[in-house]
């Protein structure tokens, strides 16, 4: 994520300040570098998992109700 995306995604939900922007983005990259490479990929592939897994059970509910 960018800062112009982080920007844009905080215009949508109406809020107006590229200060917090900055914040934001400041307290997203301290976060990224506290993390190493390694647990970043780890971190990444469970919540694919968990994203996937979510989606087969949201398919599974609709077509309960379908």
């Amino acid at each position: 994520m960018t800062k112009s995306d982080l920007q844009s995604l905080l215009k949508r939900f109406g809020i107006r300040s590229e200060e917090l922007a900055d914040k934001v983005y400041a307290k997203l990259e301290e976060e990224k570098a506290e993390l190493d490479t390694e647990t970043r990929r780890k971190v990444r592939q469970f919540w694919i998992g968990v994203s996937v897994v979510t989606f087969a059970v949201g398919v599974f509910v609709g077509h309960l109700f379908w």
